[in-house]
């Protein structure tokens, strides 16, 4: 084999391992930087003492381009499933650079019962109009008529909100990852549908109901009443009488 044959082969060899290497120390970099954010109190609970939560949100912020702190502040995990702020969500589409900021077109300025987004993608000129969101689609989907339902108090923000979500995952999903808003995971109801249930975590055991203690009867014994004397003592007895009598009387 000549040597320009062995320098060829061992060309891959080398680049596998520095590929490799490149890889664990970039782990190992993101490992320490998790465990910095887990210990700060300045992140939500969902990450305080949780590196592996940490580190997936500084894999978030490495593809969404943002500071880890400000995914981790703006990140909420509801379900199971990571959630934006809406006002992240909008942030991040402003900011991107890709469009012009969005705007909110409503009904009616002072009791708004619709509102849809609108921007203009700078590349192309082209105007992107949003879906429109309505108080009758917050109604018919449910949105506005769980407990405690913001729809109710303050339509015209959950109306810009929710406009905005639709708008991003139309246009812009790349920069949220696909990932809903923390609004709509709880207006969608309870856990993800698709979820495989664990086989290595064991299922909840209900604690069975407290059973009243059974009550025992005691049982009164009665004894018995001392048996008669035997016949043959009865016997023996009446002839010692006899002979104690007929003795008295010889003596008489």
């Amino acid at each position: 084999m000549t040597t320009e044959n062995t320098t060829a082969l061992a060309e891959p060899v080398n680049s596998s391992l520095a590929i490799v290497q490149a890889e664990t120390q970039a782990f190992e970099l993101a490992q320490r930087q998790a465990k910095m954010l887990a210990s700060s109190s300045l992140v939500p609970k969902d990450f305080q003492g949780n590196v592996a939560n940490c580190g997936i949100a500084i894999n978030v912020a490495k593809r969404t381009r943002l500071d880890p702190l400000m995914v981790c502040q703006n990140l909420a995990i509801i379900h199971g499933r990571p959630s934006w702020s809406a006002t992240a969500l909008i942030g991040m589409i402003n900011s991107c650079g890709r469009y012009t900021p969005l705007r909110f077109v409503f009904d009616n300025e002072d009791e708004p019962t619709s509102c849809y987004a609108v921007a203009t993608d700078k590349e192309s000129g082209q105007e992107l109009k949003g879906e429109k969101i309505t108080l009758e689609m917050a109604k018919k989907e449910g949105w506005s008529t769980k407990n405690g339902s913001k729809w109710l108090t303050m339509p015209g923000q959950m109306l810009r909100y929710r406009a905005a979500s639709f708008w991003s995952r139309a246009y812009a999903s790349d920069l949220s990852l696909g990932f809903y808003t923390q609004d709509e995971v709880r207006d969608f109801a309870g856990p993800p549908r698709n979820v495989t249930p664990n086989p290595f975590k064991p299922e909840p055991v209900e604690p069975e109901e407290p059973t009243e203690p059974e009550v025992i009867e005691a049982e009164f014994v009665v004894e018995p009443e001392p048996a008669s004397p035997p016949a043959k003592r009865k016997n023996a007895m009446a002839a010692m009488d006899e002979l104690i009598a007929s003795a008295e009387g010889g003596e008489a």
